[in-house]
């Protein structure tokens, strides 16, 4: 075998390899509008003893999750992977509509902009962004579900800035 054929092999080995480092990056990047964080958040706030800011962050937790409920209570919309479902909750988690990853990661990426320079402002509001792409690329929401998440969130961020 020639070299410029194990050239040209090694390329398309390499290319296809993509798609699963893609996959890859996208899982890693979804739990980053995840409640486990968020939790995580939230206690190394308390922990600081940032009152009004864990009050605020707090609120956007229960708000977008209220919200979350009661949206996918009355208006049931299938995942683009259709779950199963033999419970209310087992429904409410198979409902899609509208993504509560994302409406935690845009509300959570609004709230630390209100803390930091232009930087970090960027680049909270492009891991928000990459946070619902991620919710599309693993086939969880559309994109109505990931707008719909984040118009929540956006709101959820606004209503806490009056209040908190």
């Amino acid at each position: 075998m020639d070299s410029g054929n194990r050239g040209v092999d090694l390329f398309l080995n390499m290319a296809q390899l993509i798609p699963t480092i893609v996959d890859k990056f996208f899982k890693d990047i979804s739990p980053l509008g995840g409640g486990v964080l968020y939790s995580l958040v939230l206690l190394v706030v308390l922990g600081l003893q940032e009152m009004a800011l864990f009050l605020r962050l707090l609120f956007g937790f229960l708000l977008t999750g209220m919200v979350v409920v009661l949206i996918r209570s009355v208006y049931f919309k299938d995942r683009p992977q259709r779950r199963e479902y033999h419970s209310w909750m087992e429904k409410i988690i198979a409902s899609s509509f509208p993504s509560w990853h994302t409406a935690r990661a845009v509300f959570l990426a609004l709230t630390f902009m209100t803390l930091g320079g232009v930087y970090l402002k960027v680049v909270l509001g492009f891991i928000a962004l990459l946070v619902g792409y991620s919710r599309i690329h693993l086939r969880r929401h559309d994109y109505w579900d990931v707008l719909g998440g984040m118009v929540l969130g956006m709101v959820t961020f606004f209503l806490g800035s009056f209040f908190f």
